[in-house]
């Protein structure tokens, strides 16, 4: 059951008059020019996977985290160094982040846990601790996308993506797809069971605000639940919900949410980009599907996760 009553059916959103188009940048609002640079092009850094996703900024050691899901790998970028191996077996990781301890969650679709790993000189497979794996006695699904909230709690997503068969598939205890509370003693609560495919998840810097993508090819949407100081559900609202654009690749998936509560969301054509009250402020068009995105840690680099390759898009920041 939902904690919150929402219409999932609610009336797409209109798209607001456009401001302006400049290349792959079609702004509606002003305040995106604060965040975008209109003459960065999109770079692709390294391509060769079968299927990127996760990207996680590493700020203690300057390099970015992602996966390789079907290739059951963590790799890790920096400019030094390049494309390295982090971590393999990898549980088939979708999700990352670092939590307060500086330990990495992992969303192990392989085992469908959330996952930790302890970061030590020395990273290994086996040093993984799997943290929750059942909701009341069943397997959960695939855990997918995980945020943290200042107050300890973790929120995640479990879609059935990782299974074989996804919905149909025999091994499928949950009769829903759930987005999940994890309370810092490991009590597992259900938030929200009526989204279809929930995906990504991320906080709003102010922590009263957590963000969720559903993609549901048929009905891609946003949705904004509000929190209070210690990380409990209080209301959901639906923050945006595309009307079908002929746009041939794409869906809601990935987001993270700027220090400025901006939200950079993939989703069809490319990256979508909302405000924290809930305008849409600027669409980047991008080629194939971008699955997820993450900053840089003073937020001048946007990576993105997009099927076989590794991309980046230079930002505006405050010097």
């Amino acid at each position: 059951m939902s904690l919150f009553f929402c219409n999932t059916n609610a009336q797409a959103s209109e798209l607001p008059p456009m401001l302006m188009k400049q290349g792959a940048y079609t702004i509606y609002d002003k305040q995106a020019l604060d965040l975008l640079d209109l003459d960065a092009k999109l770079e692709v850094i390294t391509s060769g996977f079968e299927w990127t996703e996760g990207p996680v900024w590493d700020d203690k050691n300057q390099r970015l985290l992602f996966v390789d899901i079907p290739n059951n790998k963590i790799h890790s970028y920096s400019e030094s160094q390049g494309i390295t191996d982090f971590l393999y077996p990898s549980g088939r990781a979708n999700g990352l982040l670092f939590d307060a301890e500086g330990s990495l969650v992992m969303m192990s679709t392989a085992t469908r846990t959330v996952a930790k790993l302890k970061m030590t000189e020395r990273v290994k497979a086996t040093s993984v601790q799997h943290i929750v794996s059942h909701y009341k006695g069943k397997r959960l699904n695939s855990p997918n996308d995980v945020a943290l909230h200042n107050s300890g709690v973790l929120f995640f997503t479990d879609p059935p993506y990782g299974l074989p068969k996804r919905m149909d598939d025999p091994n499928k205890e949950l009769d829903f797809q759930g987005v999940f509370r994890l309370s810092v003693d490991n009590k597992l609560s259900l938030i929200d069971d009526e989204l279809t495919f929930p995906n990504g998840i991320a906080i709003s810097p102010s922590q009263d605000k957590l963000y969720v993508a559903v993609s549901d090819d048929a009905e891609p949407a946003w949705y904004q639940y509000l929190l209070d100081a210690q990380g409990n559900v209080i209301d959901k609202s639906l923050l945006f919900k595309p009307k079908f654009l002929g746009i041939k690749h794409g869906t809601t998936d990935g987001l993270k949410v700027h220090s400025t509560g901006t939200v950079f969301a993939t989703g069809p054509g490319g990256v979508w980009i909302f405000s924290s009250d809930k305008r849409l402020l600027a669409q980047i068009a991008m080629p194939g599907f971008t699955a997820n995105l993450a900053f840089n840690g003073d937020e001048s680099v946007l990576y993105l996760t997009a099927h076989k390759e590794l991309r980046r898009l230079k930002l505006r920041h405050a010097d």
